[in-house]
């Protein structure tokens, strides 16, 4: 029997995203249909579906209402879609309040009664949510049959709603590790003027990135060093402002957001790459992406206790305590200090994503779930 699986998100919009799909589209017995809305707000301008010629799965464009808003946009033409597929499995990755959910619930419901319902989500903090919002939730879990967490705080948070049907804790998104991966950039590290030992952070420059407690830490090593800052955000003033302060100015390097495609140069560029998150009221480090692309360009890498960070890690690099300016310093300068501790971190860092965090890897997984869904008829 084949499956067929209508696979709901707006993650993949751009093509650059789609690599999982292709993998999980060439699963055994597996018709897949990926919907994504024709468009998304991003920064300041509206970030248009990109289309392909997609032998693996079938691409469905359509238009939605309420864009931009994860939680509350719906698509015009979903009840028909599901109609026409029959899907024997509706895979949603918007999380359990979305109302995208709530609506492919009800289009299962008329037009493919059989059908599993899985959906996916990121939260990882309690939240008190509107009533309204609560109703929506506890429907949309009612009518669940598994849920994919990306993180296991999330996991943790669906249990103590009482969700009791299964979950499996799984990334959204791997890293391509043809793209990502060592090589010679000895020309961008002197175009850069990149000198002695090179801290690295990759990513927007926000509080909550808990970047100014990298600057701090910066400055209290010993020895050559230099700080590149890849990214963009609302806390660069600062971020000048406070290198100033504390006389490291001249070593810190600040470069804009670049290509997808560049940021391997970027990554080795760096004989350490830092996320150094801080968690806030409302927000706390959900999975950190950035960590998985430096580990397969066999960059070492430390991390704060955020959210996520240390299950992502492992024992692949080097955990602080978030916020710790001493405990970061010293983590810091263990590495400058110790080549075989670099070389050390970079190989299990690149066998760890090669075991976890391809794109195949998640799409094996994800197959794995939609088997046993399967299983359960």
């Amino acid at each position: 029997m084949r499956i067929k699986v209508l696979y709901i998100g707006h993650a993949y919009i751009p093509t650059i995203n789609r690599k999982k799909l292709h993998f999980l589209g060439t699963c055994p017995a597996i018709d897949l249909t990926v919907l994504v809305p024709c468009r998304w707000p991003h920064y300041l301008q509206y970030l248009a579906t990109e289309r392909s010629q997609d032998q693996d799965f079938s691409l469905i464009i359509r238009p939605t209402f309420f864009e931009g808003f994860e939680a509350r946009y719906v698509f015009r033409a979903l009840f028909r879609i599901v109609r026409r597929i029959a899907p024997n499995i509706i895979h949603v990755e918007q999380g359990s309040e979305a109302l995208s959910y709530t609506q492919s619930i009800l289009a299962k419901q008329f037009f493919a009664p059989g059908a599993k319902m899985l959906f996916f989500t990121w939260w990882n903090l309690e939240r008190k949510s509107k009533p309204y919002w609560r109703l929506v939730e506890r429907f949309n879990l009612a009518h669940s049959d598994y849920a994919i967490a990306g993180n296991h705080d999330a996991l943790k948070i669906l249990r103590q709603k009482g969700f009791d049907k299964p979950i499996k804790v799984l990334p959204q998104l791997g890293v391509d590790t043809g793209m990502y991966r060592s090589f010679d950039v000895s020309d961008l590290k002197r175009k850069l003027r990149l000198e002695g030992f090179v801290i690295g952070f990759a990513g927007r420059f926000l509080e909550q990135k808990g970047l100014l407690a990298l600057l701090e830490a910066f400055a209290l090593l010993e020895g050559p060093r230099t700080l590149l800052l890849v990214g963009r955000g609302d806390l660069k003033e600062a971020l000048v402002k406070l290198a100033c302060s504390l006389g490291v100015g001249e070593q810190v390097r600040f470069v804009g957001t670049v290509p997808h495609e560049e940021v391997p140069r970027y990554m080795n560029c760096m004989d350490v790459m830092v996320l150094p998150s801080q968690t806030m009221p409302h927000w706390k480090e959900q999975f950190g992406h950035v960590l998985i692309e430096a580990m397969a360009c066999e960059t070492p890498v430390i991390g704060s206790d955020s959210g996520e960070i240390p299950n992502v890690i492992g024992d692949a690099g080097l955990i602080f305590r978030e916020g710790d300016v001493d405990d970061l310093a010293q983590k810091l300068q263990l590495l400058m200090n110790s080549p075989s501790l670099r070389a050390e971190l970079a190989v299990k860092g690149r066998q760890r994503v090669l075991e976890k965090y391809t794109h195949r890897r998640i799409a094996e997984e994800t197959y794995r779930v939609y088997q046993e869904l399967m299983s359960g008829e």
